[in-house]
């Protein structure tokens, strides 16, 4: 199997290309990595900004180079012996007019051979909720249109451009009364059956080529477009309806991607459906040009085991796959799933284990895990009641055809909210007793919390664990949205009201965790050494909250939180004037203000601010602030913004971070200081381990240096990669960090790929105490295969305790403190690799000698 030593994520689209990928290799070759981790590369919406809005698997995006383009950089890569790993996305397409499959949907119904490609429920039209009001407000307006589609040869109706095709048998009333050249249209229309539709199209190609025939067409067209009569009716004609964009959320005939109706399921539990999605990523992996596959959202799809075993049938053995799945805290990736592990979201938490202080009491005694758990219960309830009620009202239906909604409805709102997970994996074959406990578990909570529905939560529950056609359509429904509301309950939601601690809002972070310290970080890692040593270990992704340096800066904050709080309190008396002078008289309300400064911090530059830098700053948070206010549902949100209010909180980030402001930012500086030196230590800390650990270090673009960047878009920005000087960085301080960290990669990679291959990746896991008047300060861990091994220790919880000019630990920190080497094993000499320095072999080896120049130690033996 292709099991990488290292994956480099590159996000593809924003001003990245095949072309410009290749010129990317010798870093790549420098930094040290095996695969290019490729997002998305199939044909995307035309102006896609990442991909995942794929309009043709089976072509290579021309706006990235085609085909060619990407068989280059295959070559390319192949030539300085690295791989790729291509990113795929089984479990939506872009319900886009480009999409041809969808097209054909749209014009022909469920006639259409491309219908059971998508999951559609075809009780009702296909509903198109792309018009920015109602059908008819918009057919008043004169926004709706008869038109020819040049580009499909077919009629259409025309909506800003959007050219909706017509189904051939309403063609005659369009074309009632239209001169009889014209009017044979009809006739060849009415003849039309879906099998001929490219025959249907080039025959209406040939007779319009005449000047003639093509203006007496527009005339009648034109005609037709001004009679609003005829135009209703012949949009009551159509196997679809067009409407109010807003409407989705209560009328939709097709499952989604999470709230976003411009992505459309698909039944790739279908074989043929499997087929015509990953012919071409298929044919890739069979020329051996791929080496392996990111899955993206395993919990969207019917049935992910069964879809995980036809994928592994169809590559074989030899390819790597990995699965983007949200594991929850103690979830267990299903061990029947054929695929290396997940994509490091788990990982993530992990560290956050490593970084966070423990006796924070502070950060956690204003939010118990119960008052959490509430919390995020009632933002699921909202979810479901509003963005989600079509898809809730779809599955009452399924239970109870009578129902239509009501108290059915209210029970599987309240099971999906008592749901500690994305999801089940109940399927046909059974459930395991793992689902069944949660089942029965949720329907005990469930009924606890609403007692006058507890009936018919036991029909839910009862249905989720039947056998039947019924059935399981209906679990199979209610699965695939449980963890579409989870996300959107947790991290996009709950996550941006959260505003005391930042750095705990991540991506398959558990709402109710408390830091558990190094003990928990140590059983983690075990874990993980045991059941998925072969998954990704991400510090940064494209769908992170946080770039991974804002994130291990925030974590500093659980260290000094009454520091942090005065501050905020001083900033808001500072900043009285700015809020109070906000347009319209709305402003931002404090948890906002504290959430902005937080925000600030992350992404606060390393070196001093300049009047220069301002700007750009500035502009990036009035942005992020925007969209965090709105995914917090509040004050706005997506589909009904409030316009003052967003006003209000980007006016006061313009008053906030104006150079005219220097009493607060000269202020703001001076306090984010030590937080910003002890968070680039962290973020050595993360780093180091992320290299030594157990799983693969993926490196998000651009990571390898400084990352302070905010949610998507902002971290999908393009970046310049740099190359290392000859004389490599041995001391990091501020002005270095970014060459230190570089630096820190490439070696660690280095001797992954050489000295230590086996024992990376096949090397036992050993957590190595240390003991002394600092042992809460530093971890150690010990990678072991046969008599081969190598320590990882780092620091923790520095803030106050680094050199005034170099990012080290001060040294009488360590006085007394040392590891300690097993009391089973032998003592070993060690060299310290990013040092050079050697350790005497002893059972104590004191930590002050082991970092030496350096803030963390890689000791490898001598």
């Amino acid at each position: 199997m292709h099991v990488p030593d290292a994956t480099y994520r590159l996000q593809f689209r924003n001003g990245m290309d095949f072309a410009k990928a290749v010129e990317l290799i010798p870093h790549f070759v420098s930094l040290g990595i095996s695969h290019l981790y490729a997002s998305p590369v199939f044909t995307a919406v035309e102006g896609s900004t990442h991909g995942y809005d794929v309009v043709d698997y089976n072509e290579i995006d021309p706006a990235l180079g085609g085909e060619e383009g990407f068989r280059s950089l295959v070559a390319a890569l192949k030539a300085q012996g690295l791989g790729i790993i291509l990113d795929i996305v089984p479990n939506h397409m872009a319900a886009h007019l480009q999409n041809g499959w969808w097209h054909s949907v749209i014009e022909w119904g469920r006639a259409s051979a491309h219908a059971g490609h998508f999951d559609i429920d075809w009780h009702q039209p296909l509903t198109l909720p792309f018009l920015g009001r109602c059908f008819e407000e918009e057919l008043e307006a004169g926004a709706v249109r008869v038109a020819f589609d040049r580009g499909r040869n077919c009629l259409a109706l025309d909506y800003s451009g959007a050219l909706y095709p017509l189904h051939p048998e309403s063609y005659g009333l369009v074309l009632e009364g239209a001169e009889p050249t014209v009017a044979k249209i009809a006739a060849i229309a009415a003849a039309a059956e879906p099998r001929e539709a490219d025959r249907f199209h080039s025959r209406l190609a040939s007779l319009l080529q005449t000047p003639a025939l093509m203006a007496a067409l527009d005339t009648q067209l034109a005609r037709v477009s001004t009679d609003r009569q005829r135009m209703q009716a012949l949009h009551a004609l159509q196997p679809w309806r067009l409407m109010d964009w807003r409407s989705a959320r209560d009328h939709l005939s097709y499952r989604r991607f999470f709230e976003i109706a411009g992505l459309v399921g698909l039944r790739v539990e279908d074989p043929s459906v499997f087929a015509d999605t990953h012919r071409l990523v298929l044919t890739l992996v069979r020329e051996g040009l791929v080496d392996g596959l990111r899955v993206d959202h395993i919990d969207g799809l019917a049935d992910p085991e069964q879809y995980l075993d036809r994928l592994r049938h169809a590559v074989g053995n030899r390819t790597f796959i990995v699965v983007e799945k949200i594991l929850e805290a103690e979830e267990p990736l299903p061990p029947e799933w054929p695929v290396e592990g997940a994509t490091g979201y788990e990982f993530i938490s992990a560290l956050a284990e490593l970084l966070a202080e423990e006796e924070a009491s502070d950060l956690w005694n204003g939010t118990s895990g119960a008052q959490a758990a509430a919390a995020i219960r009632e933002c699921k309830l909202m979810l479901l009641r509003h963005n989600f009620h079509a898809e809730v009202t779809r599955l009452a239906r399924l239970v109870e055809e009578e129902s239509a909604g009501g108290r059915t409805a209210e029970a599987v709102r309240q099971l999906i909210a008592a749901l500690p997970v994305y999801r089940t994996y109940v399927t046909d074959r059974g459930a395991t007793a793992r689902d069944r406990r949660i089942i029965e578990e949720i329907a005990a909570r469930a009924s606890d919390a609403a007692p006058a529905v507890q009936a018919e939560i036991e029909d839910v529950a009862a249905a989720l664990l039947g056998d039947g056609a019924a059935q399981g359509e209906f679990r199979t429904r209610f699965q695939q949205l449980s963890g579409a509301v989870m996300a959107k309950a947790v991290e996009d939601t709950y996550f941006y009201r959260r505003g005391d601690y930042l750095a705990a809002n991540e991506v398959g972070a558990d709402p109710r965790w408390r830091p558990g310290g190094v003990r928990r970080f140590h059983a983690m890692m075990l874990r993980r050494a045991s059941e998925m040593p072969k998954g990704l270990s991400a510090t940064s992704t494209h769908d992170t909250k946080r770039g991974e340096d804002a994130r291990a800066r925030l974590h500093a904050i659980g260290e000094a939180p009454d520091l942090w709080a005065t501050a905020v309190a001083r900033w808001h008396e500072m900043n009285a004037a700015a809020i109070h002078c906000l347009p319209s008289g709305v402003t931002p309300e404090a948890a906002m203000e504290q959430f902005l400064y937080q925000s600030i911090l992350g992404a606060w530059p390393v070196e001093l601010i300049g009047q220069g830098s301002l700007p750009a700053l500035r502009e990036r948070m009035q942005a992020f602030a925007v969209k965090a206010a709105r995914e917090a549902k509040l004050r706005t949100n997506w589909e009904e913004p409030d316009q003052h209010y967003e006003a209000a909180v980007t006016a006061f980030l313009a008053a906030v971070l104006d150079w005219r402001n220097r009493i607060f930012l000269d202020d703001f500086e001076r306090v984010a200081r030590p937080f910003i030196r002890a968070g680039l230590v962290n973020s050595l800390s993360q780093t180091l381990v992320k290299l030594t650990a157990p799983g693969i270090p993926d490196i998000y673009q651009g990571s390898e240096r400084l990352d302070l960047s905010l949610v998507d878009p902002d971290n999908r920005r393009p970046f310049t990669p740099v190359s290392l000087s000859a004389e490599q960085p041995r001391s990091p301080t501020k002005g270095n960090f970014e060459d230190c960290k570089q630096w820190l990669i490439a070696e660690c990679l280095r001797y992954r790929r050489q000295i230590g291959a086996d024992l990376m990746r096949r090397g036992d896991y050993r957590p190595v105490a240390v003991e002394g008047p600092a042992a809460r300060h530093a971890a150690a861990f010990l990678r072991q295969r046969a008599e081969e091994c190598a320590i990882t220790v780092v620091p923790r919880l520095v803030l106050g305790r680094l050199d005034e000019t170099r990012l080290h630990v001060r040294p009488e920190l360590w006085r007394d403190t040392a590891l300690v080497w097993p009391e089973e094993g032998e003592p070993r000499q060690f060299q310290n690799l990013l040092t050079g320095k050697l350790i005497a072999a002893r059972r104590r080896l004191p930590i002050g000698e082991i970092f030496g120049g350096f803030p963390v130690a890689f000791l490898i033996q001598a």
